[in-house]
């Protein structure tokens, strides 16, 4: 078989529209194959069982007889991440992997590609919202805001101590399972956010922040700072 490998696989957000309705599971996994000619048929198919078990999708060869709609949603993403790896990438890009899943079988997803990250020994950026899914699966955060790295750092530091105004109301606004909320409200930026089309001048984040230097935040980007080893941020509060 062709030792055909992929720089990077990707796990799209929403599984049920990233999978063809009227193919079954065996063609939208062959699709790949055979567009970069690997293998003949018989090899194609082993390569195609072996991902579908390796996601924990057996038999492989009742599976791939099915439709993406006679599978539930936490199948039809196994089924993206099989197609993910079918060409071994070194790098597999996760959007949301789990938002659009029930949330029994999100921890399931997400210990499932944790598992394929480390026995593949590939790279996985996970991309997301959920800020408390990022310290248990990720090593290394990066927090952007209006399509810029705002602060990246240890995964644990950065959650734990962070430097930018935008994480520190990221983090504020996460909810805890106490009843005592109901009758709080949590402080958060006022405003929207910008246009990415036509965004602001000087730091993105200026129009909302409630620490804004003025003179400065509105008018010049922001440099980058390094508070401390491997913790960057880009804020004029944190540079010199």
């Amino acid at each position: 078989m062709k030792a055909y490998r992929a720089a990077v696989g990707y796990v799209q957000q929403d599984p049920y529209g990233a999978l063809p309705p009227f193919m079954k599971i065996r063609r939208i996994l062959e699709e790949p194959l055979i567009v970069h000619s690997v293998g003949t048929r018989r090899e194609r198919e082993e390569r195609i069982a072996a991902a579908l078990e390796e996601v924990g999708l057996e038999p492989a060869h009742e599976t791939w007889q099915k439709f993406p709609h006679q599978l539930s949603g936490g199948q039809q993403q196994r089924v993206v991440i099989a197609r993910a790896l079918l060409l071994r990438p070194k790098l597999i890009i996760a959007d949301e992997p789990v938002s659009m899943l029930d949330a029994s079988v999100r921890a399931e997803i997400l210990e499932l590609l944790r598992t394929i990250q480390r026995q593949r020994r590939l790279a996985l950026l996970y991309i997301t919202h959920d800020l408390s899914t990022v310290r248990h699966y990720a090593h290394r955060a990066m927090v952007m805001y209006a399509g810029r790295i705002v602060e990246q750092g240890p995964v644990e530091r950065l959650l734990d101590r962070p430097h930018h105004p935008y994480t520190r109301a990221l983090l504020a606004a996460l909810v805890d399972p106490d009843a005592a909320n109901a009758h709080q409200l949590r402080p958060i930026p006022a405003g929207e956010p910008p246009s990415l089309l036509h965004p602001p001048s000087g730091c993105r984040f200026h129009p909302r922040c409630p620490e804004i230097m003025v003179g400065r935040c509105e008018h010049f980007d922001t440099e980058e700072a390094q508070p401390r080893p491997g913790h960057r941020v880009a804020c004029w509060l944190h540079s010199r």
